[in-house]
C-alpha cells in the first residue's frame, strides 16, 4: 500500500512540475526569434543564421530586427550589409509599412562582389520572413528612395 501511495505522489509531482514548465514557457517569451539570410563570400550561396534578440517594450519587433541585421553575420565568411559601426538615420513602422533610412555610407560600404540586386533580394527576403505584419517597405539613403518592396 505504501508503494502505491509513493507512486501516486510522485506522479502528481511530476505532472505539476511539467505543467509549470509548459505554462512558464508560454508566458515568459522574453526573446524574439529572427531568421537572417546572408550571402557567403566564398561559396556565393545564401545561408541562414538564427538569432534570439531580447524583447524591448519601447521598440517594435521590426526595428529590433533591422538593428540586429545591421550588425551583420556572426560567420566572418558572410558579406555585411553595412558597416556595423554605422547607425540608421531612422527606422519605424507606420500602419503596415516599414520605413528605413540609411546613412550615405551605405552606398560606399557595398563590396564589389556584392551587387545591388543581391542586396535588394536579401533585404526583401530578410524583412518579409521576419516581419509578418509588414506589407511594404520603403528604403532610402538620406531621404532619397532606393528600394521599395511589396509583399507578394
Amino acid at each position: 500500500m505504501k508503494f502505491i501511495k509513493t507512486k501516486i505522489i510522485a506522479g502528481i509531482l511530476l505532472l505539476l512540475i511539467s505543467g509549470f514548465a509548459v505554462y512558464t514557457g508560454f508566458q515568459n517569451r522574453k526573446y524574439n526569434r529572427f531568421v537572417m539570410f546572408f550571402k557567403n563570400s566564398i561559396t556565393k550561396e545564401i545561408e541562414t543564421e538564427i538569432r534570439f534578440v531580447p524583447k524591448q517594450l519601447n521598440k517594435p519587433k521590426e526595428v529590433l530586427f533591422f538593428e540586429e541585421l545591421m550588425l551583420g553575420a556572426v560567420n566572418h565568411e558572410h558579406y555585411l550589409f553595412l558597416n556595423p559601426e554605422e547607425k540608421l538615420n531612422s527606422c519605424f513602422v507606420k500602419d503596415t509599412v516599414l520605413y528605413i533610412d540609411f546613412p550615405e555610407s551605405f552606398l560606399q560600404s557595398v563590396k564589389d562582389d556584392f551587387n545591388s540586386d543581391d542586396i535588394s533580394f536579401l533585404l526583401e527576403k530578410n524583412i518579409f520572413t521576419n516581419c509578418l505584419n509588414i506589407n511594404s517597405v520603403f528604403i532610402s539613403v538620406n531621404g532619397t528612395k532606393i528600394y521599395e518592396f511589396l509583399k507578394k
